[in-house]
């Protein structure tokens, strides 16, 4: 299966890498803070769906990204320095 954009979610103080179908299928099975949320069990459905070939993996990649963007599981790291330093030109030239 294609990988997608990795990203990081962090479920009981520790961070997993999502990266696929399967990975968000292992982070589904995972305790989230709120198991009966239609978002994460909508996620669920989506990548079984996906996994018997009835819907697309960027489709259920979406709807488990967005469960977990709806628990808070989802962090953003701040900018790396090199972000930061062309964030700062950009800044000059407007």
């Amino acid at each position: 299966m294609p990988a997608f954009v990795p990203i990081t979610i962090y479920l009981n103080d520790r961070s997993m890498l999502v990266a696929s179908i399967p990975d968000a299928e292992t982070a589904l099975q995972q305790p989230w803070p709120f198991m009966g949320k239609p978002s994460r069990l909508e996620a669920i459905r989506m990548i079984e769906d996906c996994l018997a070939g009835h819907c697309t993996q960027q489709a259920a990649f979406d709807a488990f990204k967005a469960a977990a963007s709806e628990q808070g599981l989802l962090k953003r790291q701040p900018p790396s320095i090199g972000l930061r330093k062309f964030d700062g030109v950009a800044e000059d030239l407007l």
